[in-house]
């Protein structure tokens, strides 16, 4: 399901239970569905799952570009998913990984976070202080500090860098001649909108963050996954994404708190849709300047 349909789908969740009804019979009937990956407690259950670290392990290496000696081989989940619940609440992102280096590499912190809405930029405030949190957790009381690699990787859904071509970037500490002061601590933000509102543009791009990308956005929209089901990684995301992995009592505890707003875009969306249909522009324009499903347009 996309944003704004997961959102409607888990208030009706909360209705019928509010109204004593089966939510259990109510997620049945959409258990051939896939959840919303990029909400809060469904990318931690997917991602923060030790069965799943395949999948995690893949989307850093991807996210960070590493290839080679380089990549994150063998991480440890700092905060795991636990069945039933969505983890402690705190500044840190939700997900949070480990990994040794041989002989005396520092070792990787690799944190993973999603942000929906700028807030007038108060995203960088909090990003700030999320790398801040992260780095003092370091340095133990009475000991010489020695940090560790630092990756902050965040998916955003509002533009960072809005006169930027790129939809990838890497933010590290630099002088003036932008050299490199501390290359212990990288915060890459990776513009998902502009990913696929600039889809022409990046039509050639087939690395490996790329193909996240498509892969996330085909299963959220219940499209054709055709093109990746040979890929081992994507098959395995494929099935973890299914609505049919997520009990009710699980979703109800998913959170809520954008539901009003997603609900609104969605709304927006639709009439927005609807004028473009009036007007003749071709539905697959629309899909990918709405986001909304093609089954969805033609319906209007």
């Amino acid at each position: 399901m996309t944003r704004e349909e997961f959102a409607q789908f888990l208030g009706k969740l909360r209705d019928i239970n509010n109204n004593g009804g089966d939510i259990d019979a109510f997620v049945k009937e959409y258990e051939h569905k896939n959840v919303y990956f990029y909400n809060d407690g469904c990318i931690k259950k997917i991602l923060a799952s030790e069965k799943n670290l395949v999948l995690t392990t893949d989307l850093v290496n991807a996210a960070l570009g590493l290839i080679g000696s380089d990549r994150i081989e063998n991480p440890k989940l700092v905060n795991p998913f636990i069945p039933g619940e969505l983890g402690y609440r705190s500044v840190e992102p939700d997900i949070l990984l480990t990994n040794d280096r041989d002989g005396d590499e520092p070792r990787d912190r690799i944190s993973i976070e999603v942000q929906h809405e700028d807030n007038n930029s108060l995203f960088k405030d909090r990003l700030v202080l999320y790398v801040a949190r992260l780095t003092s957790n370091m340095a133990r009381k009475g000991k010489t500090p020695r940090l560790e690699n630092l990756n902050v990787v965040s998916f955003l859904f509002f533009d960072a860098f809005p006169e930027s071509a790129n939809y990838r970037h890497t933010v590290q500490l630099k002088n003036q001649e932008q050299q490199v002061y501390f290359d212990r601590q990288t915060v890459t933000l990776i513009e998902v909108e502009k990913f696929f509102k600039d889809a022409a543009r990046f039509v050639g791009d087939n690395c490996r963050l790329a193909q996240w990308l498509r892969a996330i956005d085909i299963l959220n929209r219940d499209a054709d996954f055709s093109e990746f089901a040979n890929d081992p990684v994507f098959r395995v995301l494929q099935n973890e994404v299914k609505l049919c992995n997520f009990s009710s009592r699980y979703l109800m505890t998913v959170d809520m708190s954008d539901f009003d707003r997603a609900v609104a875009e969605y709304s927006t969306k639709l009439e927005i849709a609807k004028g473009l249909l009036k007007d003749g522009v071709p539905i697959e324009i629309i899909v990918r300047n709405t986001g909304l499903s093609e089954k969805t347009i033609r319906e209007l």
